[in-house]
């Protein structure tokens, strides 16, 4: 743990000074949202998943990471599923495996806002009434969730907004 986390800092201390900067801390916290991090999010994936380390992920470990079957005959549908994506998409190439590039896209896809979907996620968990909108009450009521968020600056936008 201790050289994943050495590496990833590293990789966050753009200047190499060693002291991280807010950005870089956040980075080193976050590395999916910062483009320069993105290659140490896809080799951690890779490693974690990667159980026989040759360097790709098949389709067994790709299913593995996700479910362990224990001897089940019957796979639920959802693993069925994920299955079929791994042949119609993640496995661009056809191979079998997911290399480093095939792994990117699957984890960090072009299309994906980060900053939308952490967005959607709070008012989803906050809005009790489920209007569309959140009061004070509904915030204060989920504040560990808003304190603990990229999207309000670790909670830093709720003491600045003035509309509180």
């Amino acid at each position: 743990m201790m050289v994943r986390d050495e590496r990833r800092f590293k990789m966050a201390d753009k200047d190499g000074d060693l002291i991280a900067t807010k950005e870089e801390f956040t980075a080193f916290l976050h590395p999916e949202e910062y483009d320069y991090m993105k290659d140490i999010v896809v080799l951690e994936t890779m490693e974690d998943i990667d159980k026989n380390a040759d360097g790709v992920i098949d389709l067994e470990e790709y299913i593995g990471d996700m479910y362990n079957h224990d001897n089940d005959a019957d796979e639920p549908e959802w693993v069925k599923t994920e299955r079929e994506q791994f042949v119609e998409f993640r496995d661009k190439n056809r191979d079998g495996k997911m290399d480093k590039e095939e792994t990117k896209d699957w984890i960090l896809p072009s299309d994906y806002d980060h900053a939308e979907a952490e967005a959607r996620h709070l008012v989803y968990e906050s809005d009790q009434n489920k209007d569309g909108k959140l009061t004070r009450e509904e915030i204060v009521d989920k504040y560990d969730l808003f304190v603990g968020s990229q999207a309000t600056d670790f909670g830093e936008a709720l003491v600045r907004h003035d509309e509180f």
